[in-house]
């Protein structure tokens, strides 16, 4: 049996369909999880064995099984939820009724507000669509959206680690030329007539160019 017929399986198994609540450990499974929604009592919507605590909204319809990885769940604008599906339910988490809180006009905020995060960082550090697949532009986005845990490791991790006084110079060394980098500089000097300088005019030339 393919993954698809298995879905369309569980989807459309009986609306009365019930589960166990306690997992193989016999301890129940933490609530807004994938286990937790798969041993939830079922109900039927429009046709589909859903979870009792589904946040499909109230006149949505529900598209026919297929190979897309979306949520079936089609609004009243016709548009097709965006979310990926879970592949045992058909439904994203949201409209399963999983996650972390039970609200999901403040879960759809959050998601829009994380995206225009996402979508400032990327623009900060140039990453456009061209660059997406980019490694090293993915990893640049992964590094700025974690910069306080790698801000963290690089500074307080050898500094409060058990380690040997001169490893933790070496490293409190390294922590001080990535972040304050010695500037260098490059400059050339023309004089025309060198007879024409004393020696103290090219002392005090010295000086004024090391500053």
């Amino acid at each position: 049996m393919t993954d698809s017929e298995a879905e369309v399986e569980i989807a459309q198994a009986p609306a009365d369909t019930t589960v166990s609540t306690i997992g193989d450990d016999g301890e129940a499974p933490k609530r807004g999880t994938l286990a937790w929604l798969e041993a939830q009592p079922t109900v039927e919507y429009d046709g589909y064995a859903v979870p009792a605590c589904h946040r499909i909204p109230a006149g949505a319809k529900l598209a026919s099984p297929d190979a897309d990885s979306r949520c079936y769940v089609i609004g009243h604008d016709g548009e097709r939820c965006r979310g990926r599906k879970l592949k045992a339910l058909g439904l994203c988490m949201g409209h399963a009724g999983g996650g972390g809180t039970a609200d999901l006009a403040d879960m759809r905020r959050r998601s829009v507000e994380r995206r225009a995060e996402l979508k400032m960082t990327r623009q900060v550090l140039g990453i456009g669509a061209s660059r997406r697949a980019d490694p090293r532009a993915v990893m640049r986005l992964r590094a700025a959206q974690r910069a306080n845990e790698l801000a963290r490791a690089i500074v307080d991790g050898p500094l409060d680690a058990d380690l040997d006084a001169v490893v933790k110079q070496q490293a409190a060394l390294r922590a001080v030329d990535a972040t304050f980098p010695l500037q260098t500089a490059s400059m050339t000097l023309s004089i025309d007539d060198v007879d024409d300088m004393s020696w103290n005019d090219m002392q005090q030339l010295a000086v004024s160019l090391l500053g």
